[in-house]
């Protein structure tokens, strides 16, 4: 089975709700009273560049900016890429655990407190390889805060509960390299147990340059496609920072 990031894991959710029980499917529903769990511990690594301990607010890119930073087909290396329009997606990831909530909402079109900007969607075969990248933008220091809480919730949430399309689901994170070149770059998988032996571990990049932000995802079916998540994120990344500073 495969899917799509967003349109396509919400109809893998409703086929794995045929496959589960009701208790597989369920789990426990009390959420966390913890509120605050976690949200204010500062922030360790998780595969990212230094950030500095109190960022100012900074100027956000320009629509021209944006605009040069979202990657474009030509930039991809050949290997049968093809572009399709960005999916809106209109999903919302919830997690149980209040501080395992940023690895949650990066699977969400948008960031809680941003400005959604140009994104883009690229995919190979059916499906066997694909790429999502959306941009946004934060007022304040509203970039550093929610990078500074994702690099914590990627250390404390190896196992957790994500709950979207009114399912609850076993997740994890595990960070991995990320590329250098941003003010902040995080690297994780994200692995959700959608049904018994089908998981979903697209590989996710969350760079921080300013008040902006981009979020890639990679998702491939074989090791020799993930293999290629270091060059597309080391080439997003580049981009992005060079329409920043540009």
């Amino acid at each position: 089975m495969r899917t799509r990031f967003t349109r396509g894991l919400s109809a893998a959710l409703v086929v794995s709700s045929l496959a589960l029980s009701a208790a597989a499917c369920g789990g426990d529903d009390k959420k966390d009273d913890a509120k605050k769990e976690g949200a204010d511990k500062p922030a360790v690594s998780a595969s990212a560049s230094a950030a500095p301990e109190a960022a100012a607010p900074a100027k956000p890119m320009t629509d021209a900016q944006t605009k040069a930073a979202v990657l474009e087909l030509k930039d991809l290396p050949s290997g049968g890429w093809k572009a399709r329009k960005a999916d809106a997606g209109k999903s919302v990831y919830e997690a149980d655990k209040a501080v395992c909530q940023p690895v949650a909402e990066a699977m969400n079109a948008s960031f809680t407190g941003s400005t959604k900007g140009p994104g883009a969607e690229f995919f190979i075969g059916k499906n066997t390889s694909e790429l999502s990248q959306q941009l946004m933008t934060f007022s304040g220091t509203g970039a550093a805060d929610f990078t500074k809480k994702l690099a914590a919730a990627v250390d404390a949430c190896a196992d957790f509960s994500v709950e979207t399309e009114g399912q609850k689901v076993k997740a994890g994170a595990k960070k991995v390299t990320a590329p250098q070149g941003a003010e902040e770059a995080i690297a994780f998988t994200f692995s959700m147990e959608l049904a018994p032996g089908f998981k979903l571990e697209p590989t996710m990049l969350v760079v921080r340059q300013g008040a902006d932000i981009f979020r890639l995802m990679h998702l491939a079916d074989d090791a020799a496609g993930k293999k290629d998540f270091d060059a597309l994120a080391k080439t997003a990344t580049d981009k992005f920072v060079k329409a920043a500073q540009g």
